[in-house]
């Protein structure tokens, strides 16, 4: 799918700063629309249930205290949002408008982070998130939540990123309907790029005939691509590591993948793969699932 709209949500933070720059310029890079959303949460969800010594006047009160620490936190955001915008070059629209070329506007909703960024996230194009923070809980991170309850593309920004971003990509590509789906994700990137690398570990599961599919396939859209067979792993599985490492190798300033869960049920449980890139990748990734 052609990428039209990205969303991001900005809390704010240092951390959330380095993924607002990275959306707004690859809204300005594809002359697109970013939302960039502020979710404020409920006050009244912030005040403990009334009994057991919490009377009603002492519940309104803390509502009212949680509420303006939620408005002061909202313009602070607030003031990030216009400088970046400034300082970045993207012009302000409102959220109701569709303009030619990049354009941002700024989104504010009442809630909890995780599920207003995941409804949103699925009438959008590309949802734009930071690295998880606490790497050990990856389950409950609005990354992973976006990247497995959106059915959208996901792009994770390191929490340092490249001066570019698609430059010089690497496709993870083992011809799964994972990998197809991150595939389609990119289809902006693929066409800006200067090169793509295709890299294909060799296995029992994985021929390394998927790679040369592959490279016909981006051929017919005009890309330029260059294939490597960078691991024999026989029975043994792929681990994030070695993807990382050949995607350094390569140097790539994307890695293009799909992420995978594990167990019969497929709760939030990932691949063993997809939980050490996700966790320790130092390089954007555009991910599908």
């Amino acid at each position: 799918m052609t990428i039209r709209t990205i969303l991001v949500s900005f809390d704010g933070s240092d951390a959330g700063s380095a993924t607002l720059d990275a959306a707004l310029m690859l809204g300005r890079q594809f002359a697109v629309h970013v939302d960039v959303l502020h979710v404020r949460p409920d006050s009244l969800a912030q005040v403990p249930a009334i009994g057991d010594g919490m009377s009603g006047g002492m519940a309104e009160r803390i509502s009212r205290k949680e509420a303006r620490k939620s408005s002061d936190r909202a313009e602070e955001a607030r003031l990030l949002f216009d400088q970046a915008c400034t300082r970045l070059e993207v012009p302000q629209v409102d959220d109701a408008t569709v303009p030619e070329g990049p354009s941002v506007s700024w989104i504010e909703r009442v809630g909890r982070r995780h599920a207003v960024t995941i409804r949103l996230g699925r009438v959008h194009d590309l949802i734009v998130v930071g690295p998880p923070s606490d790497p050990r809980d990856l389950s409950h991170s609005l990354t992973v939540r976006a990247l497995f309850e959106t059915g959208r593309p996901v792009l994770m920004v390191p929490g340092q990123p490249p001066a570019t971003i698609g430059r010089r990509i690497a496709v993870a590509w083992n011809g799964s309907a994972e990998c197809a789906r991150a595939l389609g994700g990119a289809s902006n990137f693929f066409t800006a790029a200067d090169e793509v690398v295709i890299l294909t570990a060799h296995s029992d599961r994985t021929p390394v005939s998927v790679a040369p599919e592959l490279q016909t396939y981006l051929e017919h859209h005009k890309v330029k691509v260059e294939t490597r067979v960078f691991a024999e792993l026989g029975k043994k599985l792929l681990s994030g590591h070695q993807l990382l490492d050949a995607c350094r190798e390569a140097g790539a300033d994307l890695l293009v993948m799909g992420a995978y869960r594990e167990g019969a049920l497929r709760k939030m449980v990932l691949g063993s793969a997809t939980r050490e890139v996700l966790a320790t990748a130092d390089v954007p990734l555009l991910m599908g699932h």
